[in-house]
């Protein structure tokens, strides 16, 4: 064991900075390059059809089939314009990360590439091994996939990513994004009664989150050098290191040269996903870091946490580095979080979490305060 960290440690030592690069020199040129979302809508769809698309994501309503047809006709020439040949429909099955099932545009029997709004709108993932907590038999396979349009679309690699729930045949939820949408659903209902009390012409509120993700950095070496590591994400063995974090150094320090280069080029890429990842720094655990994004949409901010774990994760291969996400990866030191900072939102713009100077206005904030 001493031997190969000793080898660990040698290839550390002869690592080279890896060059990072952004598309352009101002981040707003790129910013959300790879989402299908109600800006692009809005630009590919006739105004009749983005008219009901823009409803039913603000109401809640169904979508037809015809406008689904629609599109999905537009998401699809948008994705093969820029070198997508399959579709997924991304999902958050009961394992604590993303699933997905990659089907080509290509129809070989028609010779053309094709993409129907039924399939946008549902698709039928074998669901035998997914966790269900004990409410479905393995032989039941059949679960289906529905399209989540207030998620939007985005490209990953040469994929369209559909944003869909996860649901059995007979209806039991499968995923966490069902229960959430419930959960936003009854907020926005309750909240809205309350707030009319003080003000008519407020007809929603949705909840907004800004979730903060601590990870730490360890080099690909050291890591595969480490059964534990490896196979449990975390330390389960070893001796404490000579030193921790007793010298409260660490917390907002410089950040090392190659942690940095990878931060910038995971940030890129969540930029071009449409991400708003905005701070980094050095928290308080040696090798250990944060990144948080700005405030959006439960829901959205939700995906785009899932989906920001998996880009750092292969953007860290590509450094030599691996992430960890483990709430508790090494003993003796701080461990990782999530820090949910959330709030509600009515859709005249008032956050009814922020207390305001005026006793008057003061009285809305109050009443969700305690």
């Amino acid at each position: 064991m001493s031997h190969l960290r000793f080898e660990a440690l040698k290839k550390l030592n002869e690592r080279e900075r890896v060059p990072v690069e952004a598309p352009a020199a101002v981040v707003s040129k790129f910013f959300g390059e790879n989402v299908f979302g109600i800006e692009q809508m809005r630009a590919t769809l006739a105004p009749a059809v983005f008219k009901k698309v823009a409803s039913a994501i603000k109401n809640h309503e169904k979508i037809d089939e015809a406008t689904a047809d629609a599109v999905a006709s537009a998401a699809k020439s948008w994705a093969m314009s820029k070198g997508a040949t399959h579709f997924t429909h991304w999902f958050q099955p009961m394992t604590g990360g993303t699933a997905e099932k990659h089907d080509s545009f290509f129809d070989a029997l028609a010779g053309i590439e094709k993409f129907k709004g039924s399939e946008l709108v549902q698709q039928e993932p074998d669901a035998s091994s997914f966790p269900s907590g004990g409410i479905r038999s393995t032989f039941e396979a059949r679960g289906y996939t529905a399209w989540d349009p207030t998620s939007p679309m985005f490209l990953y690699g040469k994929t369209l990513s559909i944003p869909t729930i996860f649901v059995s045949y007979t209806g039991e939820t499968l995923d966490t994004k069902s229960p959430l949408l419930k959960a936003l659903k009854a907020v926005d209902l309750a909240a809205t009664k309350v707030c009319q009390l003080f003000d008519k012409d407020i007809q929603h509120v949705t909840a907004s989150l800004g979730p903060e993700q601590e990870y730490f950095v360890v080099d690909k070496a050291l890591f595969m050098a480490r059964p534990d590591l490896v196979m449990a994400g975390r330390s389960v063995f070893g001796h404490a290191p000579a030193r921790g974090q007793q010298m409260e150094d660490h917390y907002f320090g410089s950040i090392p040269g190659r942690v940095y280069d990878f931060m910038k080029e995971f940030e890129i890429e969540c930029w071009r996903l449409g991400i708003p990842v905005r701070t980094r720094h050095n928290e308080v655990a040696p090798s250990q870091f944060e990144v948080a994004p700005l405030f959006e949409d439960v829901n959205v901010a939700n995906d785009h946490n899932q989906l920001m774990m998996d880009v750092m994760g292969r953007v860290a291969e590509k450094h030599n580095l691996k992430v960890l996400f483990h709430e508790k990866p090494f003993a003796g030191l701080n461990g990782t979080g999530k820090h949910n900072n959330w709030s509600l939102i009515t859709d005249t713009g008032i956050n009814l979490y922020a207390p305001s100077s005026s006793a008057r206005d003061n009285l809305l904030f109050l009443t969700f305060f305690v």
